[in-house]
């Protein structure tokens, strides 16, 4: 008896929230049908007819709330307060792209990351910079898995995700992931407290990458020499500590010329400044030991916010993106522990076969 009265009760409330909204009543059903599934209030007591009128009215209300709360992408990062990015994305036509087309994941950099991009990214095309952060396809918080890559909008570029230190730090690119899962429409948005601006060519590993900067000419050549060429344009993930022109010039050019002379040594001391894996400045900690491509440990110390590598050389410029890793530049050449007593012992006989001849010239 109660269960038919109930019923009628539905059914004529039903219908006065048909006129109150103007829609069929086939919608209306299948939205009191929906709610009843999805929220506990919307299941009816028999011994509580009088609840019913106020839970037509939530579900009405609910009905009516719902459209404006399902955000586009540029407008959940405008709700957030995500302005320069917003501007950014009109300025350049972008906002047309993710506003109506897929499914996405924006990775959205801050007000303040955008007013800390450093001065050389300021001739990066600003269409280019800005789909290099919109990933095909949605990635939630928890699909997110260490070295995943995710495709852009940008022709054959990825953003390497990366998780650290026991899953407290997790990046973009290098970027650190703030805040994740603010979910519009058409897609997902993570905050990121840095604008990703080393855009890789397509193709670029991190071997083409170094060819394209005129301060690794030296470093570029001698990988060419030792044959490492195809071993570092593999998948990797690789990390390169790279030195530059400047600290090969602190080396003896005997030693240079040593290595240039006995391509399998320096092929060690090459593979010595790679790691294994995509290793990140916001994933580096001090005292850390990183696994070299030549088998020993690299070591990592962080004094005063400067990272020290194998304890002698200093990240001068930290990572800059390849598409199979990470690039970060180093001040000083550096050397396997297993190498270092011969190749003094190389270039001590070296010096005083050049101090001999010296001599002889002078008589």
């Amino acid at each position: 008896m109660w269960a038919n009265v109930v019923t009628l009760l539905c059914v004529l409330h039903s219908m006065e929230a048909v006129f109150m909204i103007t829609l069929p009543s086939v919608e209306v059903e299948k939205k009191i049908e929906e709610l009843g599934r999805r929220k506990p209030y919307v299941m009816f007591s028999p011994n509580d007819a009088s609840s019913i009128s106020k839970n037509l009215t939530n579900i009405e209300e609910e009905f009516h709330r719902q459209p404006t709360e399902a955000k586009n992408l540029v407008d959940l990062a405008e709700s957030l307060n995500l302005t320069t990015l917003v501007k950014a994305l009109e300025q350049t036509g972008l906002d047309n792209i993710i506003d109506h087309e897929g499914q996405y994941t924006l990775f959205a950099p801050t007000n303040e990351a955008f007013l800390n991009i450093p001065k050389w990214a300021s001739n990066i095309p600003l269409k280019e910079l800005l789909s290099f952060h919109v990933a095909r396809g949605l990635i939630h918080g928890d699909e997110i898995q260490n070295d995943r890559l995710a495709r852009t909008i940008l022709s054959k570029r990825d953003i390497r995700l990366n998780i650290y230190k026991n899953g407290d730090v997790v990046t973009a690119n290098g970027s650190p992931i703030t805040a994740v899962n603010f979910t519009a429409h058409n897609g997902v948005l993570h905050i990121i407290d840095r604008v990703m601006v080393s855009i890789y060519e397509r193709g670029g590993t991190i071997v083409k990458q170094l060819s394209r900067c005129p301060s690794f000419k030296t470093l570029t050549k001698l990988i060419t020499i030792a044959g490492l060429n195809d071993a570092l344009h593999a998948k990797g993930p690789f990390t390169l500590f790279a030195p530059s022109d400047e600290a090969f010039a602190k080396m003896p050019a005997d030693c240079i010329k040593h290595l240039v002379d006995n391509p399998p040594m320096l092929r060690q001391v090459l593979l010595f400044h790679v790691a294994q894996g995509s290793w990140f400045s916001a994933g580096l900690e001090d005292g850390m030991s990183l696994e070299s491509l030549q088998t020993s440990k690299l070591s990592i110390g962080i004094q005063d916010g400067s990272v020290m590598v194998a304890g002698k050389a200093t990240v001068t410029s930290p990572d800059a993106l390849g598409s199979n890793g990470v690039i970060h530049a180093i001040d000083t050449v550096i050397v396997p522990p297993s190498m270092e007593k011969k190749l003094a012992k190389i270039m001590s006989k070296a010096a005083k076969k050049q101090k001999r001849l010296i001599g002889s010239n002078k008589d």
